[in-house]
């Protein structure tokens, strides 16, 4: 499965068997399984503590994901235009990717992925433009679907968010006899009422999280669920040096269900920030 084997791997039995019984008409399984090839997929790679590879043919996660406007105008129109198999023979799904070169269809075709309530003409054409001016910040949002919908969610009519911030304040320190610890205050508005929590933790981003935690677990206990599972940074203009704009992708995932926000700042805790908020709220209204 996902060819794994010693030193340079084995034939990936997760694209043998779908070219068996999708491109050659030979039976490999027994009639139904073959769409619980996704699911197994990432089952074996969690048990296996390895990170999916997105970009296997048919059970990666990019393996039918489009991107540019008039490419996923056409599959709005007909599937098949842009598509080898249909993705649920294998357990997988279509996935649109949403950047600087995605049109009005990107955005349409993700609201109804994640079932928001997003019109056809102003709402849309204003996410559009924000992705364009935050993809000029640093911002990428290819690989941070959760991102782009809350960008889409806010637009809803009426909506309203299940936390705002007011501030926080992170703080490291080495102290002698203890070493080096990080704290983090935040002040957050849940349900009309500001709470003030603080906690530690082994780093400020680690810290802010516990902090934001603390604060909305009364609230929203399903909080209490959401596990941060990757952190991953990327420095974009390396001739700034220490002053340089930092890109940070969080993976968040609960239970089965798993996802990917970014936040980009010159101040890489608030560039963490701004993944970490996304991903939370993603967990309460989107996921």
């Amino acid at each position: 499965m996902n060819g794994y084997g010693e030193r340079c791997g084995n034939a990936n039995l997760c694209s043998v068997i779908p070219a068996l019984e999708l491109k050659m008409g030979l039976e490999a399984l027994p009639p139904g399984r073959l769409e619980t090839l996704y699911e197994v997929a990432h089952f074996v790679a969690e048990v296996a503590n390895q990170a999916p590879d997105e970009h296997l043919p048919y059970v990666g996660k990019s393996a039918f994901a489009h991107k540019g406007g008039i490419h996923v105008a056409a599959m709005r129109r007909s599937a098949i235009s842009y598509q080898h198999v249909e993705p649920e023979r294998v357990g997988n799904r279509m996935r649109v990717v949403v950047s600087e070169l995605s049109g009005r269809g990107n955005l349409l075709a993700k609201a109804e992925e994640f079932r928001l309530k997003v019109g056809e003409g102003r709402d849309v054409a204003g996410v559009l433009e924000e992705i364009k001016e935050l993809e000029s910040r640093g911002f990428s949002f290819e690989a941070a679907e959760a991102s782009v919908a809350m960008l889409m969610k806010r637009q809803e009519p009426g909506y309203r968010p299940p936390f705002e911030l007011v501030d926080f304040h992170v703080n490291v320190e080495h102290r002698t006899g203890r070493g080096l610890f990080s704290e983090a205050m935040v002040k957050v508005r849940v349900g009309g009422e500001l709470q003030l929590t603080a906690a530690e933790g082994d780093g400020p981003v680690n810290a802010l999280d516990a902090a934001l935690r603390k604060a909305l677990v009364p609230h929203h206990p399903k909080v209490s669920e959401m596990a941060l599972t990757d952190y991953k940074v990327r420095i974009l203009d390396s001739e700034s040096g220490t002053g340089a704009i930092t890109r940070v992708l969080i993976d968040t995932h609960m239970g089965t269900r798993r996802w990917t926000t970014v936040g980009a700042s010159t101040n890489i805790i608030e560039a963490s920030w701004r993944a970490l908020s996304d991903a939370v709220e993603y967990g309460l209204t989107v996921a």
